[in-house]
């Protein structure tokens, strides 16, 4: 019916089938762009798309809790981690193991029980590196010795073990965990520390890693005189320091050494035929080691070396007058304050004469 001037009224009818006209347009358009974004995401989700082997590659870049947590994205996902080259458990402490440790048992920490699972869930054929960060007692001899022949079935090539002890008389025997070791051309690094370590235990490791590049042994007790000498080994980089001696002796003799860390005891270190050593690093912690006991211990490389790094008791002692002729030294590092605190640089004048080519002098306080 017309009014004057109005528009014709429309029926209830009428508009509730313009409503569900409009509902049923705004639920195919939100399915349409739920499939578009779907596709869209599937498009860009080129993860999933990449070989088992460079995703592996990927994966073996996180840390072993993050590599592990992949596990959940999807069902291909879940057994991927078991591959990583990299077991890296050296960012997992137990913590409570380190307030309790006279009563730690390695048959009951959760610790060991965790590594234990992911070892035999492993499936990789090699291993790139294995490290372990633990506290623990000698009640651990037996799972480490396990741990080992499992790394070495591996063809493990970056080994490290950090078996930390609140005392020395605790700590797990390297001797007990060669029983086993077999010579091996994959392993490249070592890493030794916290643990109870024999010269002989050194000289079997390097018999049968004869292509090891890297060693280092270090907050250790060394039972016995250490011997790294021979001239096949392929050893570039040699550490052993801020360990506890008893007396014991450290002879260093490898051709293609080039570079070393080590603590300076008198008359307990000794270098001999080690024509590529260029870059070397001194800890000297005793007040009566002088600078002419240094000058001895360098005496066989001085003319070839480049990088010299000391860590001082007293820098008026060790760079004195007499200071040995380093023709070729272009960097020197010291760690020592007392240069400030008696404001004496005249050390430093004789630094300079014996080092012709020096370009870089650096004094940390």
């Amino acid at each position: 019916m017309l009014g004057d001037g109005l528009l014709p009224e429309e029926s209830p009818a009428t508009i509730n089938n313009d409503n569900n006209k409009d509902k049923k347009r705004s639920i195919d358009e939100t399915d349409s762009n739920c499939k578009r974004v779907k596709k869209e995401n599937k498009e860009f989700d080129r993860i999933s798309e990449l070989p088992d082997e460079i995703i592996i590659h990927i994966l073996s870049l996180l840390s072993l809790r993050g590599t592990a947590a992949t596990s959940v994205l999807s069902p291909r996902w879940s057994d991927l981690w078991k591959h990583t080259p990299n077991l890296d458990f050296g960012c997992i402490h137990n913590k409570t193991t380190k307030i309790k440790h006279t009563s730690w048992n390695a048959d009951t920490s959760k610790y060991v029980k965790m590594v234990h699972s992911i070892i035999e869930l492993h499936q990789s054929l090699s291993l790139k590196k294995f490290k372990i960060c633990l506290y623990i007692n000698n009640s651990a001899q037996s799972v480490i010795a396990k741990w080992l022949e499992f790394v070495w079935s591996r063809h493990v090539e970056r080994l490290y073990l950090n078996l930390r002890c609140l005392r020395p008389k605790h700590r797990v025997v390297l001797e007990g965990l060669l029983g086993e070791i077999k010579p091996t051309k994959y392993l490249k690094a070592l890493s030794l520390k916290n643990m109870k370590v024999g010269g002989e235990d050194i000289s079997l490791l390097l018999r049968n890693c004869p292509l090891l590049k890297e060693l280092s042994i270090t907050s250790s007790s060394l039972t016995s005189d250490v011997h790294v000498s021979g001239a096949t080994l392929a050893l570039k980089h040699l550490r052993i320091c801020r360990c506890t001696y008893k007396g014991s002796v450290v002879n260093i003799s490898v051709p293609n050494l080039s570079g070393v860390n080590v603590d300076a005891r008198t008359g307990k270190l000794f270098f001999e035929n080690v024509p590529r050593l260029v870059v070397a690093r001194f800890r000297i912690q005793r007040p009566k080691y002088t600078m002419h006991k240094l000058a001895s211990a360098l005496s066989c490389f001085t003319s070839q070396l480049q990088i010299l790094i000391l860590s001082l008791f007293n820098l008026e002692i060790i760079l004195g007058k007499g200071f040995p002729q380093m023709p070729n030294l272009k960097k020197l590092i010291v760690a020592n304050k007392t240069v400030y605190e008696h404001g004496c640089l005249l050390p430093i004048t004789y630094v300079i004469a014996a080092c012709p080519r020096l370009e870089k002098a650096t004094f940390k306080i």
